[in-house]
């Protein structure tokens, strides 16, 4: 008996791991052949600025939309455990109606201010076009991840993956077809192909979104719950706090982020590059090689999502030796997956470079941040097991540690040393949040 209620436990865990890591891996390859695809048709130059953008993004998707879908995601959670199914579409609604509160003047400020933003905050003019463009995703956005929050709360993952899956696959068909439709008519495919691609998948994949969940709400007539006028009051107070502190802490964590993005060139420009040849070394290192070191890290990603809510269920029930167990299988799995990449990309890195991306720099930088592989993977399971005992100020402290470094870094040492001093940033940085994390574990699950 006690195997069979094991067994139902896990059931969901492991299954929710393999979809979410299968869609994940693919998701990936895709876009490693996308990547080589715009590296191909725009130049590492054209992959920095288009990179630039990145802040944008990260910015308002802290701001508008990442708290409210892990919130949707919880109490969608609670309510679909107590069968109420009704109030967990209360609970889409609610959290998605707040979210498009902010979505929508957000979009319309950065659409507006989309020459100041380029010139001025990216420090680069030729982004603009690509952020008004990326600023209509934001709605979409919005839609679409509030509605993943919900199907992941109701232990749907498939639902999420494949519209994760197809929303890489719009992107990229989008972007591969326009262009080729242009180069055929000897036309010269500009850069804001590529967000125009980002804005395509994304209307796709909320299209898909809503009629999946148009379909599978029509399942759930029954209504056995409380009215959603009476749940109203408590359910938008725990909602807005959760998404709250949620957004809070993405915030502080992507401006340190954007503040990294933006100084990187400006830093390889005081070093003596040119400003072309700062954008393409930009353009390498973060739209090339880290995503290819990335890579390995669907896996340890997935895992990451899984041992959140488990490592909270065992710590309400007081089951410290279970946490324990876990956190030591855990750390030795990302630990030596991390150390077989560390290798495999240290000896085939040069050759990864000039096979996937033409690029001699980039077999260099593979071969150099190989090292970062194995902190790289443990430190997102080790986040979420220090998010799953609810210590996310300790998980805040570590981020932004990790980032302050890089940015002393980009600040002192980049000026005069070049990206090599970067490369050894993203290193150092990583070990020391790694052991920092570490360190928080230690006090919290082994004394």
């Amino acid at each position: 008996m006690n195997l069979s209620k094991l067994s139902d436990k896990l059931g969901p865990i492991i299954t929710g791991t393999a979809i979410l890591t299968l869609a994940s891996l693919i998701t990936r390859l895709i876009g490693f052949f996308y990547r080589m695809f715009l590296s191909a048709n725009f130049g590492e130059e054209g992959m920095g600025i288009y990179q630039l953008t990145s802040p944008v993004l990260a910015l308002t998707y802290a701001l508008c939309i990442s708290g409210f879908q892990t919130a949707i995601s919880k109490y969608v959670a609670a309510k679909e455990g107590r069968g109420q199914h009704r109030s967990s579409a209360y609970t889409l609604f609610l959290g998605l109606f707040f979210s498009m509160l902010l979505s929508i003047p957000c979009t319309i400020i950065i659409y507006m201010n989309a020459d100041f933003i380029g010139e001025y905050l990216l420090s680069e003019i030729r982004t603009a076009p690509l952020v008004r463009i990326i600023a209509l995703s934001i709605p979409l956005s919005c839609v679409h991840s509030c509605l993943n929050g919900y199907f992941l709360g109701c232990k749907k993952a498939a639902i999420s993956a494949s519209t994760q899956l197809l929303e890489q696959i719009a992107r990229v068909l989008s972007v591969f077809i326009i262009c080729n439709l242009l180069t055929s008519k000897g036309q010269t495919p500009p850069l804001s192909i590529a967000a125009t691609g980002l804005l395509i998948g994304e209307g796709v994949s909320t299209l898909l979104s809503v009629i999946l969940f148009t379909l599978s709400a029509g399942r759930n007539n029954a209504n056995t719950q409380i009215p959603f006028i009476k749940e109203m009051p408590d359910l938008t107070v725990n909602l807005l706090k959760m998404a709250f502190i949620i957004n809070i802490n993405r915030i502080i964590v992507n401006i340190f982020a954007s503040t990294e993005t933006i100084l990187l060139p400006q830093s390889l420009e005081k070093y003596g590059l040119t400003s072309a040849n700062a954008l393409s070394l930009y353009g390498v290192l973060c739209g090339m090689v880290l995503p290819l070191l990335l890579f390995p890290n669907a896996l340890t990603g997935s895992i990451s999502v899984m041992l959140l809510p488990t490592i909270s269920e065992a710590s309400e029930k007081n089951q410290t030796e279970r946490i324990k167990t876990i956190t030591n299988k855990t750390f030795f799995f990302c630990f030596g997956l991390g150390l077989l990449c560390m290798f495999f990309f240290l000896t085939t890195g040069k050759y990864l470079g000039q096979t996937m991306f033409h690029s001699e720099i980039a077999g260099e930088y593979i071969v150099k941040l190989s090292f970062i592989c194995p902190l790289l993977y443990l430190s997102s399971a080790l986040g979420s097991i220090l998010n799953g005992k609810g210590k996310t100020i300790q998980c805040l402290i570590t981020q932004v540690l990790g980032l302050v470094i890089r940015i002393i870094f980009l600040l002192f040492l980049i000026p005069l040393h070049g990206i090599n001093a970067y490369i050894l940033g993203l290193i150092m940085s990583q070990f020391v949040s790694t052991t920092v994390s570490l360190i928080f574990l230690k006090k919290t699950i082994y004394t």
